[in-house]
């Protein structure tokens, strides 16, 4: 898939890209400027991000019983689905 940049600088993610990955309107893209390729990553609410983890870490105790993951952090297991750890400071209100 092609995109253009308008003299502005936008782009257009394409539709099945914005579909594939549930991108919606209002949302954020953090662009890491150390990459050697263009890369994007959606800007998580941290607090929400932690809120909801713990709501699902208190129902599935059971579950996750000898999961690697019951008794980290969220923040780890954030970086854990992404790939690694993410700069946050460069998304600071």
């Amino acid at each position: 898939m092609i995109a253009t940049i308008t003299s502005k600088g936008q782009i257009t993610i394409p539709q099945s890209i914005r579909q594939r990955l549930n991108l919606k309107v209002g949302d954020q893209l953090e662009f890491d400027e150390a990459a050697p390729v263009l890369t994007a990553r959606r800007v998580v609410d941290r607090e929400i991000w932690e809120k909801t983890l713990k709501t699902w870490q208190a129902s599935t105790t059971q579950a996750l019983a000898d999961h690697p993951w019951k008794e980290v952090s969220s923040a780890a297991i954030l970086d854990d689905l992404r790939g690694g750890a993410a700069d946050t400071t460069s998304h600071q209100p």
